[in-house]
């Protein structure tokens, strides 16, 4: 019969382990459920800073001196581990009460991780018959999690399959759905939501939600659509790995194939951008001889095999006019206004195109040259296109602008690679010089060994731009440091910790400032922002 203090040890064992299990599943969903991308974040200075954290140091330390400590009362083993217990409960309230505590989404896959590493905890527990399990059990929860992140990728990845061949036989029932593929490093979801936006004037459009591009999401999108009144699909399809898109082609078989640009984004996945280049030409590869091809004719990687794609037809847009791959649609100018961007477009034919939008940013006009071509090409007018545009709404992650008091933040927190970096700096410069114009990043990951050449550069353009750099991460402070200089006297912060950068922007909100957040930032200054 269990006595009321093991009953009592086994309550706070239960919260402990949720706690930590959910802070590690976390991370594991963020990159997920991919060992690649765990290396990779592991190879970085705040992946390295991970494993200084309490849970997995310096309680690991107690617990392991604890376990090969001779103790032989069993009555103090259980009010050690009453404390152990309690502190990480107490720590867990204090970062909740912070919006600091990390847990999953739950998914599925999220639940039965959670339930067998806890699961697996406990039968080790109660096999063993020994206290001192629970040290040891305490120093290997994350490989424990780790096991079951294993465990149910067994189990998914033949259920994946099961929903892709099922996802793959509903489509084939809709022959006369028209699939749209969109791809590139950078762009493709804003290329999606804009070419489905501007479709829905003369088609019946869905399109994947969100940054649904895998293989899996895009089949159970596909298991959850009624395509009996759908004329044209649009699907986004990503990849981190050479095989990735070819998976989702061989599900959705596009007609038309868009590859918006090819850059360093994830090169420390894909180990060289000549890989990167095999992976999103997959999308170009698998189109037939009566497709379409659309791409960046300013992208050497995007044109470089053109002549290689079985798919005869081949239009570019750009912005500028080579001899060797004349573009059919040329970004001519972008311009701020009061209400958005204001651009023009010179077709091959001569004729320009002059189009008002509510978007932020003149990168956005290279977004809607793909969309153009696309939308001519399926029998829509210059006069359906243009009223189309003019109602486009910007995407809600992609450079989302918000007051903060009297200040405004610029939020681009979802963006991840040099381009869309640089396009945000670009609109930063747009604000009047009065205004202090701040740059708050971690920098970018995965840019495998073009980071430090990367964040120098951007380092350059954000001396040109800012003010001011917040750094909320050691991982490129140096090169940012070489690329910012003394030339411009762009002032550069430290605030490493999460409630030290809020109580600095706290100084910041009735300034009249113009706050550009780059790349992930903590919860906790989220919360305070309301990004």
């Amino acid at each position: 019969m269990f006595s009321s203090l093991n009953i009592l040890i086994a309550f706070l064992w239960l919260i402990s382990a949720m706690i930590d299990y959910a802070d590690f599943c976390y991370l594991w969903q963020l990159k997920e459920y991919r060992l690649d991308r765990i290396r990779d974040f592991f190879s970085t200075v705040q992946g390295r800073r991970y494993w200084l954290k309490y849970n997995l140091l310096f309680r690991s330390i107690i617990a392991l001196i604890l376990f090969f400590w001779p103790l032989n009362d069993i009555h103090f083993v259980q009010w050690i581990l009453i404390a152990l217990f309690t502190l990480d409960i107490v720590r867990g309230v204090k970062l909740f009460l912070q919006h600091e505590l990390r847990r999953p989404v739950l998914t599925m896959r999220a639940m039965l991780i959670l339930a067998a590493s806890i699961g697996l905890e406990a039968v080790t527990i109660i096999l063993s018959e020994d206290w001192a399990v629970f040290f040891l059990l305490l120093i290997i929860r994350f490989f424990v999690l780790s096991l079951a992140v294993y465990i149910t990728g067994q189990f998914t990845r033949i259920w994946k399959q099961r929903i892709i061949r099922r996802a793959e036989r509903k489509l084939a029932d809709f022959p006369k759905v028209r699939v749209i593929g969109v791809t590139g490093s950078y762009g493709k979801t804003t290329v999606k939501e804009f070419l489905t936006h501007i479709l829905k004037a003369k088609y019946r459009v869905v399109s994947t939600p969100k940054h649904t591009n895998t293989d899996i999401g895009v089949a159970q999108f596909i298991l959850q659509t009624n395509f009996n009144d759908v004329d044209i699909c649009i699907v986004e399809m990503g990849a981190y790995r050479i095989g990735e898109i070819k998976a989702i082609t061989d599900i959705v078989h596009p007609t038309i194939g868009i590859l918006t640009a090819i850059n360093e984004q994830h090169l420390a996945l894909f180990g060289t951008i000549q890989n990167t280049q095999t992976a999103k030409y997959e999308l170009l590869r698998s189109l037939p001889p009566d497709g379409l091809v659309i791409t960046n004719s300013d992208n050497p990687y995007c044109i470089e095999f053109l002549h290689d794609l079985q798919c005869s037809t081949v239009q570019l847009f750009g912005t500028e006019t080579t001899i060797e791959s004349p573009p059919q649609i040329i970004l001519l100018s972008a311009k701020e206004t009061n209400t958005g961007v204001a651009c023009e477009f010179k077709k091959q034919s001569g004729s320009v195109v002059s189009l008002e939008t509510s978007l932020h940013g003149a990168h956005s006009c290279m977004n809607l040259a793909p969309c153009i071509l696309a939308a001519e090409f399926l029998g829509l007018s210059d006069l359906e296109i243009e009223r189309q545009v003019k109602t486009l709404v910007p995407p809600e992650a992609p450079l989302h602008v918000q007051s903060y008091g009297q200040s405004l933040i610029i939020d681009d927190s979802y963006n991840s690679n040099p381009n869309g970096f640089k396009s945000a700096l670009d609109y930063l410069s747009t604000f009047p010089s009065h205004r202090r114009r701040i740059v708050v990043t971690r920098g970018m990951l995965e840019l495998g060994e073009k980071s430090q050449e990367i964040h120098e550069k951007i380092g350059g353009e954000i001396t040109f731009v800012a003010d001011e750099l917040i750094l909320i991460s050691r991982d490129f402070e140096a090169p940012l440091r070489r690329g910012v200089g003394t030339k411009y006297r762009t002032k550069i912060v430290l605030k490493y910790k999460p409630e030290e950068l809020l109580e600095y922007l706290r100084t910041f909100k009735d300034s009249g400032a113009v706050i550009l957040v780059e790349n992930r930032i903590s919860e906790l200054v989220r919360y305070e922002l309301q990004l």
